[in-house]
Parts: C-alpha cells; structure tokens; sequence
C-alpha cells in the first residue's frame, strides 16, 4: 500500500488540479482493514444483519469494544504523556435509522466478552460519580459506605439519548454532566481523568475508564453546538446524512428477512466474542512477561498501580516500522487538506478536530496492528510490529469520518431555496467562470475552460474547502456542458444557464 491509495484517486486533496467528477465515499467493503483481516469482514457480515446499512458505525464499533477490553494494558506513547486505547463515539443521524438496535448487537458482543455495559438516560451527580451514603449499624450507630457511580471503572456506556446533550440552554444538571463526560475522556493515568465531587458526608473521587458510545438524531441547532462545545473535540464525531430514499431502502431490507434463516451463513455472536477475549488475554500475557509479573500479583493491584505497569512498558509493546512515522505525517497532510480554502473563522472550529482525529489514527493503527498479531498467530515474545500500513487503513476509515463532518459543518440550507437564492448561487459561479482563462476546443467552438481552473477560483472566491466546492458543483454541473480532450476537462455553461 502508498500513500496514494488514500483518499481515493477521486478525492484526494492532494490532485491540485482538481480534474475529478464527484465521488461517494468508499463503501464499507471497500476499506482495506476490511479486506485484510477475516475477523472484521465477519464482525461487520453479522452486525449489517442486525442494523442495515450502518457498516461504517459498525466497523468503529470493533474498535470501540476491543479498546475497551484492553483499557488497563494498552498506552500509546506520545512525548510525554500516554493515549489509552478506549474510542468515545458521538453518532449524530436520523431517528428510525438503526442507532439503538445497532448498540442491541454492540452489547451483547460486549457481554459475551466478559465487557460491562450500561445505559444512561437521566440521573443525579451521585448516580455518575458515586455517593458516600450513612448506614446505620448494629450498634446503632452509623458508618458510610462509599458507592461507585455509571462514571467509575470499566465499561461501556451507551447514551441512546444523546440529544439531551444537545441542548442550546441545557439545565444545570446536564451542564455538569457534559463536564463530567469531557474529563472521563482524558486520558486515563492523568489527573484530569479524575472526577470529584464534595459532598455532605465526604469527598468522591472518580478515576473513570468508561469508553462512551453516544448516538442522537441531529436536533435543531446541532451545528453550532457543535462548533462550540468542547465535548465534541474529545470524541469520534460521526455524522451521516439519511435520506427518505435510504429509509425505503431499510424498510426493504427488513421484509426481506421475514420468516427466513439470515443467520446461518455468519458467523456467531459468541465466536465474535472470542477474539476480544483472546486478544486481551494475549496482550495481558506480553505485559506481565515484560514487567516480570504473574497473573496473580496482576490481579491484586489496584487501578493504579496497573497503570504504573502499563505506562513502564509502553515502549516496549509494539515496534514502529520505518514506514510508520512518514505515513502518520500523509495523515497530517491530508486531513488539514480537507479545510484548505475553507472560510478562515469556520476552518479555525473544523481544524480543532484535527488534533483529536490523528490521536484515533493512531490508536486505530494500533488496534489494526493488534489485529495482525492475533491473526498471524504471533507469540507474546516475538516483535509487535505497527507499520505504514496500518496508519493508512486507519486513515482511510477516519479521512472518510472527517470529510463528512467537514461537508456537514460548511453546509447551508439550500433545499428549498427561493428564486432569488438559486440566482444568487448561479452568480457565484458566473463570476468564477469570469476569471478564467478562455480557450477554444477542436470542433466545439470557443468559450470553454478547465474545469479545474473553474473549480479553483470557485473556491478561492467562496471561501469553500475542498470537498464543500465538488458538493456545491453536484448540485449545478447540470447547468454545464463538459467535454474531455485527452485527460483535460472543458467546461462550459449551457446557452439556457447564462
């Protein structure tokens, strides 16, 4: 694999001349980690029959649950502090669109491997971080008893009403509860991964190793919350756009199920479940042959003492390759490629997701690189590689993420738009047309330019990235006539367009 291959020849930021027609995003068979490890072809084969058409939420939710089966063993080494392996997903899409059932098939994965799992819909500070309550005792008096809440120690923890977080004018306590969330998503070993809370009869603390998955429909003002709350900079913020087309075809899919045996040809849930418990018990092995423990002194440690272990031998578990760091820094290029042109206030909100994507590159790489280990059978003594390839599939999945999210946050309401508003659009590329070069194509006459020369200065004039410039073009390229001449496009308006 070359960092080429991604993104696709069609959407890669880095074709300056911007000679390409408009492209969907790969499909979720198309991704490479797909096509490379059998155990995800056969988790997403088994989970696309239980919520349609959400493969790519699928294929993240491998990730989540393997992140969270190696919560106390795995760090990732960045300068000086850690990346713990846990994915906090933030699923925004339409309601009836297969986000609950999808976590129905999540959890029951999870709990088959030995995973906790926890639903949260409402609740007190107590129910989050924990309480100290007073109990009386035989004596008749009275002893407190500390009580762990949602937020302490491991599991996965499903917000299926994440619009409640969504809020313009949130009340006090849903104020306090993104707070909370924002700091159980730091990293694990820090001290602003701690909760605390005083309260009447003491003070709670709260080291949380909860990995989230939120899903909520795209409530009215999403963007804007979205572009300023802080929240949104800690998880995987996953948009995708549903339209009454896709909900028929849904509605399709599932009648087509009746009364027949789908689940013959997949694989179990329960052997599904097997390799999250193998390769936590592989990477649990490797971890204390370094550390020179047994698995009953593992046992016995508290929370932070495991994370002393974990962190003393980060720089031990895995091996970069010299491929790695050049195609982290393709990554780089590509991502902060997507807002080039964009309009500088809003690229200022969308490149502050950057830093949080290359952080799940690279814990995607790593979990890929897991993947490897267990289905090349590598011992727990030989070397663990984490190669250039593995940066690139994980880079091919969040590039994808990113740049719906970029298409998201740049767009504006134009369903609908009244006649004044088309003209207003149409005038914007009339202007752009304008400043190019004209030129005359061989027995088509004269008046055409290059279509990425119109491309260029049409991005250029609007303030538009990348991606925003070919959705906006899909939306008019009926208003054009192209012609090919060798690799070049010629492009023209039509005589009724003018």
């Amino acid at each position: 694999m070359t960092t080429a291959d991604y993104p696709p020849p069609e959407h890669s930021p880095n074709n300056k001349k911007m000679e390409r027609e408009i492209m969907s995003q790969r499909q979720w068979n198309q991704y490479s980690v797909v096509k490379e490890y059998p155990i995800m072809k056969d988790y997403l084969d088994r989970f696309r029959l239980t919520s349609f058409f959400n493969e790519v939420p699928g294929l993240i939710s491998f990730f989540y649950l393997q992140g969270q089966a190696l919560v106390d063993e795995v760090r990732i080494p960045v300068w000086a502090s850690a990346l713990d392996p846990r994915i906090h997903v933030f699923w925004i899409q339409a309601t009836r669109s297969g986000k609950s059932i999808a976590w129905e098939f999540t959890g029951e994965v999870a709990k088959l491997a030995g995973i906790e799992i926890e639903m949260f819909t409402s609740g007190t500070d107590s129910a989050l971080i924990g309480s100290i309550d007073s109990i009386k005792d035989d004596d008749g008096g009275y002893i407190t008893v500390e009580k762990p809440g949602l937020l302490a120690g491991k599991k996965c923890l499903n917000f299926d009403e994440g619009s409640i977080l969504l809020q313009a004018n949130p009340k006090q306590f849903f104020s306090e509860v993104i707070l909370y969330l924002q700091q159980s998503m730091n990293p694990i070993g820090s001290h602003s991964n701690t909760l605390t809370k005083h309260m009447k009869n003491g003070k709670v603390e709260c080291e949380s190793r909860v990995s989230f998955w939120i899903t909520s429909f795209p409530p009215a003002g999403v963007k804007e919350y979205v572009l300023t709350k802080g929240l949104f900079q800690r998880v995987l913020l996953l948009y995708r756009p549903w339209s009454d087309d896709m909900r028929q075809q849904v509605s399709e899919q599932r009648m087509s199920g009746v009364f027949k045996n789908k689940l013959k040809n997949v694989t179990s849930v329960e052997d599904i479940a097997q390799h999250f418990i193998h390769v936590k018990e592989k990477v649990r092995s490797r971890l204390l042959s370094k550390s020179n423990l047994t698995h009953e002194e593992w046992a016995l440690m508290e929370p932070h003492q495991k994370e002393e272990v974990a962190q003393a031998m980060m720089h031990d578990m895995f091996t970069p390759d010299a491929s790695f760091e050049p195609q982290l820094m393709a990554a780089v290029d590509n991502y902060y490629a997507l807002v080039r042109g964009m309009d500088k206030h809003l690229s200022d909100v969308v490149c502050s997701f950057i830093p949080n994507v290359l952080s799940y590159t690279a814990l995607f790489a790593t979990h890929i690189a897991l993947m490897r280990v267990m289905r090349d059978g590598l011992s727990i003594d030989d070397e663990w590689l984490i190669t250039g390839d593995d940066v690139e599939m994980a880079a091919e999945i969040l590039y994808d993420v990113y740049e719906q999210l970029v298409l998201w946050l740049e767009s504006e309401v134009e369903v609908g738009a009244k006649s004044a508003e088309k003209a207003a659009v149409m005038q914007g590329w009339q202007k752009a047309f304008a400043s190019c070069k004209t030129v005359e194509v061989e027995g088509k006459g004269d008046g055409w330019v290059l279509k990425s020369q119109l491309l260029e200065q049409y991005g250029s004039q609007q303030g538009r990235s990348v991606p925003a410039v070919y959705q906006r073009f899909k939306a008019v390229q009926g208003k054009f006539t192209t012609r090919r001449v060798g690799k070049a496009a010629y492009i023209k308006f039509k005589e009724e367009s003018q």
